[in-house]
């Protein structure tokens, strides 16, 4: 986190240096998501907002569907459901519009978990989501977001007393890892198969 959060400076500085305002922002927005990620989901949400705002101010959409993500995750987060679903609907909305794109995985994935996490959670809908979510991530080959999708549906399957079938999802994708077993997901996803053992 430290590293990250020492290039995302190094980044913000660069891109002011030399008046590129899209790079600026994005690594204002990064700044965001990593504040989010480290449960400091209100500093988060500010930087994000602004970032995106410049963002759209510069035309430059490139990070604009997985940014918005990252604001619908530290919506959640806050327990702002409603408009971190308006949020999300329209970030997948807009990465389906241009076909085939590197984020729908992590999309499905986050608006699963927004689904699951309301007040009156939608546990189907939630459960498609998820499902999209890791059918996406298998068909490009993104390992790293099939474990992420594979990881909250397993979990949404164990909170729905459905334990064996939640080990069997997960599981299977944990054992294709060779390498990086000392990473965030990777942690979490051995603690909850060995949870659900």
């Amino acid at each position: 986190m430290e590293r990250a959060a020492d290039s995302i400076e190094r980044l913000i500085a660069y891109a002011g240096r030399y008046s590129l305002a899209p790079y600026r922002a994005v690594g204002t927005a990064l700044k965001g998501e990593l504040a989010i990620t480290r449960d400091q989901a209100g500093a988060g949400l500010i930087l994000l907002r602004s970032a995106l705002e410049a963002l759209h101010g510069e035309r430059h959409t490139i990070m604009v569907t997985i940014l918005a993500g990252a604001l619908a995750e530290g919506l959640r987060k806050t327990g702002q459901f409603d408009e971190a679903l308006i949020t999300i609907n329209g970030a997948v909305a807009q990465a389906a519009s241009r076909g085939a794109t590197f984020d729908m995985a992590e999309l499905l994935r986050i608006k699963g978990q927004i689904l699951a996490a309301m007040p009156r959670p939608d546990w189907a809908s939630a459960a498609d989501c998820l499902m999209q979510s890791l059918a996406v991530a298998r068909e490009q080959s993104a390992l790293a977001w099939e474990l992420r999708s594979a990881t909250a549906l397993a979990r949404l399957l164990s909170e729905n007393g459905q334990r064996d079938q939640a080990r069997d999802t997960l599981a299977p994708v944990y054992d294709r890892f060779t390498e990086g077993f000392e990473t965030a997901d990777l942690r979490i996803a051995r603690q909850l198969i060995d949870d659900l053992a």
